[in-house]
C-alpha cells in the first residue's frame, strides 16, 4: 500500500521529476506505471515522473548498514560538533587494516564514503594515502570531522534561526499547503472528468 500512497502524492501534483534515494527507485517506477496505465485508459493526464538521483544516491550508516533512524546509525543535518565527533569515531573502517601503516581498502570504508561527500576536493589524495598506508584511520576520521562540521555549521545555524521564529515557518507551510491544495483540486477535477465521474452541473 505504501508505494501506491507515494504514487498518489507524486501524481496529484503532476510531478515530472522526483528526487529520491536509490532505494526508492522501485516505488517511483510504480508511480510511472500507474501514470502510463491511467493515460492509456482515460487519456493523457499525468506526466511519467523521472527519477533524479544525487551524485551519491545512497549513503551508508555509520555501522555500514543502510542508514536508518531505527538503527540509530545516522548523523543529523543539525548535529552539533560533539555529536559529529562521536558518530564519526564510531564509523566502520576496513576491518583487515590492523596497523596504521597497513594498506587500506577505502571501497569498504564508511569514512571514505562520507569523505566523498563532505571532502570531495581531497578524496583522490585520501584514497591513495589509504591504499599506500600513508594515512591511518584515526587521522582520516579527524579530517572528516573537521570537514563535516564546516559544512553542517551553516545548516545548523539556519535551523536554530528558524526554530526561534516559528511564526515564519508556520506561514511558509501554510502558503505551500494552500498552493498544493489548489493544484491537487485541479488535478482531481481533471481525473474525474476523464473518467466520467463529474456530477452534471445544474
Amino acid at each position: 500500500g505504501y508505494p501506491v500512497l507515494m504514487a498518489s502524492d507524486i501524481l496529484i501534483y503532476k510531478a515530472s521529476v522526483v528526487p529520491v534515494g536509490e532505494d526508492q527507485a522501485p516505488h517511483l517506477e510504480l508511480a510511472r506505471e500507474i501514470a502510463r496505465r491511467f493515460n492509456y485508459l482515460y487519456g493523457k493526464v499525468f506526466p511519467e515522473p523521472q527519477i533524479r538521483l544525487s551524485e551519491v544516491p545512497m549513503l551508508p550508516g555509520i555501522d555500514g548498514r543502510k542508514m536508518s533512524k531505527s538503527y540509530g546509525n545516522f548523523i543529523t543535518m543539525s548535529a552539533e560538533t560533539e555529536e559529529i565527533k562521536e558518530k564519526v569515531r564510531l564509523m566502520i573502517t576496513d576491518p583487515q587494516r590492523i596497523r596504521k601503516t597497513d594498506p587500506g581498502n577505502p571501497d569498504i570504508c564508511v569514512v571514505y564514503a562520507f569523505q566523498k561527500i563532505f571532502n570531495s576536493e581531497e578524496t583522490s589524495k585520501i584514497e591513495q594515502s589509504c591504499r599506500s598506508g600513508e594515512i591511518g584511520c584515526v587521522e582520516c576520521k579527524r579530517i572528516l570531522i573537521e570537514k563535516m562540521d564546516q559544512r553542517l555549521t551553516p545548516i545548523r545555524e539556519k535551523r536554530k534561526e528558524l526554530a526561534n521564529n516559528p511564526g515564519l515557518v508556520e506561514d511558509i507551510l501554510a502558503d505551500g499547503a494552500a498552493r498544493a491544495r489548489e493544484v491537487a483540486r485541479q488535478t482531481l477535477e481533471e481525473v474525474k472528468e476523464k473518467m466520467g465521474l463529474l456530477m452534471p452541473k445544474e
